[in-house]
């Protein structure tokens, strides 16, 4: 049975927005959406990757569960052709099912072991630019079109948390005023 979800606050955003002025510290952030995010979106594991372009990898830099599913982790880019790929044009990516799971996920079958059965995977960006992604894994007819917008509100607000230490891209038609 999935729990009833309640809408994301301006005052969920507000919360977001202050601690992001006032803390230096990641984790603090990543914790607070985590928090809102089950209540407004429903997970039964909720994750941040970031991307590390250069070396073709994304990394877990957040977890609900960092045992089964460690900060620091990697995963090779290539691995995840069909979601990273809408993620990379800035598209939501939603496995509904736990067939739509099985086929785009290696590891289905310790996300089967978890309960996970779906799975909503938000790109993070600024500027046209991915940065990285919230994923929350849940369970089949979990997520629609409200838990897709919230999770764009959500994950927009973890950009400046993501930017910090990444290389800045190298446009040279920037001039410093």
């Amino acid at each position: 049975m999935i729990a009833s979800k309640r809408a994301l606050t301006l005052e969920d955003i507000a919360e977001v927005a202050r601690l992001s002025a006032e803390s230096a510290e990641a984790e603090a952030v990543y914790r607070l959406v985590e928090r809102i995010s089950v209540d407004t979106i429903g997970w039964r594991l909720f994750t941040i990757l970031r991307y590390v372009e250069a070396e073709g990898v994304v990394e877990r830099i957040h977890s609900s569960d960092p045992k089964t599913y460690p900060v620091g982790g990697r995963k090779l880019l290539s691995q995840f052709t069909t979601n990273h790929g809408a993620m990379q044009q800035g598209e939501i990516f939603l496995a509904a099912t736990k067939a739509d799971v099985r086929q785009t996920y290696a590891d289905h079958e310790s996300l089967f072991a978890l309960g996970i059965t779906a799975l909503l995977n938000v790109p993070i960006r600024h500027a046209g630019r991915r940065l990285g992604t919230m994923n929350l894994c849940g369970e089949e007819g979990m997520y629609g079109a409200a838990e897709v917008v919230r999770g764009r509100v959500l994950a927009g607000l973890l950009a400046p948390w993501l930017l910090q230490g990444m290389p800045l891209p190298t446009d040279t038609s920037l001039k410093l005023l």
